[in-house]
């Protein structure tokens, strides 16, 4: 039996807005506040001319974010304290819909907000709080009637700032952050955009190389959401002109409604791991797919922060297995001719992005590439090609430059102690080259014991006997392996630096084409 005893209230605390405020930096804040401006131009139908001026004043620990976009009815001012209030309809195709940014955002940047709003030519209405209004419980806020601002327009002023600076690393760094992410409503000739009086420049990540079999591809169609809208999905995909692995400009990127929201994904959710794309990695820094959605907001895949997608959403999971196979495909591209993309990739610098529909994304799994061109061999398989003549008629010198290779494999190792096991590799390999002489290339029929002695006494002149090599070499020889004794019986730990093993690396190269004519390198 169910019997109701009380009621509980459940308001929540404003402390709610401090808990939260680690999550906003400098460039997510201030791009809320973008946000809301661009959205009240958006509800107008983006027809009248829209200016955001951002200042940041350093001098007087101040940031004010201004916009001319209409202004709030009265009625509306509320929106920009409560939280879950908005402006924003589910069904608008705007970029806030969840009503929490702003609110995060004035708290996360500054212990005083002040707000003023005029909707057309109506009063001017402004609301203000600090920290002391977010540590009670009362949720009621003055609204003041203050000096006009011109007709349509909203200021944000924060000050006393909780961020450490906002001087002229932050103002590039915000800068560099505004021109991607509002790179297509400044495509809008009706939008400016600036910061500290200089007008924001879009920055664009669609540079396409245009290699004949592996063009850049156009993808486009629709998927239905589970509200039974449309999302329109436009997809832009190929090589870029340009390699970046250094700033890791490669990768996906999602925009939704026209802002970026997620720049160069390399995650596994979008097929950067193994077995897919594979790990982000300089050979596939060619690799680029742009993403665009358009649709109704509550219908986008972002976070509340508009900071990332949520991959768990419904429209990215309809997306994922079709996307991941394009980042694999062109990733594998970018992969087979890494070293070679000056000449294969970049000199194609001119063509025609292909156009390819897709019309239905859940059961879409191509990319409609043409298979991969092969990689290039590894170096252990061309130098097994350039050998095997030789290795048909002498089967033991397989092993003479395998040792070669296992050895410049070693000291690329992230190991301590790279060069030292190389240096004995080497060594090792030096040895076996002897005693493959004696035996296969020599009149030489002592027994085990004696083929033991003589390799032992390296630069005993019975072994010079049997093996021509100069004495150069001979000398060169016994040097190695008086060093490679000092060392392994020393007491110290054994240290090799990379000039010294590039010598005996040398040294064994030289004895093998003297020897067997073996080819160490391709």
């Amino acid at each position: 039996m169910k019997v109701q005893v009380d009621t509980l209230g459940v308001i929540p605390s404003k402390r709610i807005f401090l808990s939260i405020i680690a999550d906003y930096d400098l460039n997510r804040s201030i791009c809320e506040l973008v946000d809301n401006a661009f959205d009240a131009w958006t509800r107008l139908g983006r027809t009248a001319p829209i200016a955001v001026d951002i200042r940041l004043d350093e001098a007087e620990r101040m940031i004010c974010v201004q916009d001319n976009a209409g202004g709030l009815p009265r009625d509306e001012i509320a929106y920009v304290v409560g939280p879950g209030l908005s402006g924003s309809e589910e069904a608008d195709q705007t970029i806030g819909i969840f009503g929490v940014g702003t609110k995060r955002a004035v708290v996360a940047l500054a212990k005083e907000v002040r707000i003023a709003t005029r909707y057309g030519d109506g009063p001017t209405y402004q609301v203000e709080f600090d920290d002391d209004w977010l540590n009670d419980e009362d949720w009621m806020l003055p609204l003041f009637e203050v000096g006009a601002l011109a007709p349509g327009t909203t200021r944000v002023e924060l000050r006393n700032l909780r961020v450490p600076t906002i001087g002229e690393e932050q103002e590039r760094m915000l800068r560099n952050h505004l021109s991607a992410t509002y790179a297509r409503f400044l495509e809008n000739d009706h939008v400016t955009l600036r910061l500290n009086g200089t007008a924001i420049v879009p920055r664009y990540f669609d540079s396409w190389s245009f290699p004949p079999e592996y063009l850049p591809r156009h993808y486009h169609g629709s998927l239905r959401a589970p509200n039974g809208s449309v999302v329109q999905v436009d997809v832009l995909a190929g090589l870029s002109n340009e390699s970046s692995p250094t700033t890791g400009e490669y990768g996906v990127y999602f925009y939704c409604n026209d802002r970026l929201v997620a720049p160069a994904m390399k995650s596994f959710e979008v097929g950067f791991t193994k077995g897919q794309a594979g790990q982000p990695h300089p050979k596939i820094s060619l690799t680029k797919v742009i993403v665009s959605l358009h649709g109704e907001a509550g219908q986008m895949p972002w976070n509340s922060s508009k900071s990332d997608i949520s991959t768990k959403h419904h429209i990215f999971v309809a997306l994922h297995d079709w996307l991941v196979t394009v980042v694999k495909d062109y990733a594998a591209v970018s992969r087979a001719w890494e070293g070679l993309w000056p000449d294969k990739v970049f000199r194609h610098d001119k063509g025609e992005i292909v156009d390819t529909p897709i019309s239905d994304f859940l059961t879409a799994r191509r990319s409609f590439l043409p298979d991969p061109p092969k990689s290039k061999p590894r170096l252990a398989e061309r130098v097994a090609k350039r050998n095997q003549r030789l290795v048909d008629a002498k089967p033991w010198t397989a092993g003479l430059y395998e040792g070669v290779i296992a050895a410049q494999t070693i000291a690329k190792q992230p190991f301590v102690q790279a060069n030292w096991l190389a240096f004995n590799l080497l060594e090792l390999t030096l040895v076996t080259a002897l005693k493959d002489y004696l035996v296969h290339e020599t009149a030489f029929d002592g027994g085990e014991g004696d083929l033991q002695n003589i390799l032992s006494e390296t630069g005993a002149s019975s072994l010079r006997a049997h093996v021509p090599l100069d004495e150069e070499i001979w000398i060169r020889i016994a040097q190695f392996r008086k060093r490679r004794a000092d060392l392994f019986y020393g007491r110290a730990t054994p240290s090799i630096g990379d000039r010294e093993l590039k010598q005996v690396d040398s040294l064994v190269d030289s004895v093998l084409r003297k020897l067997f004519a073996v080819e160490t390198s391709a």
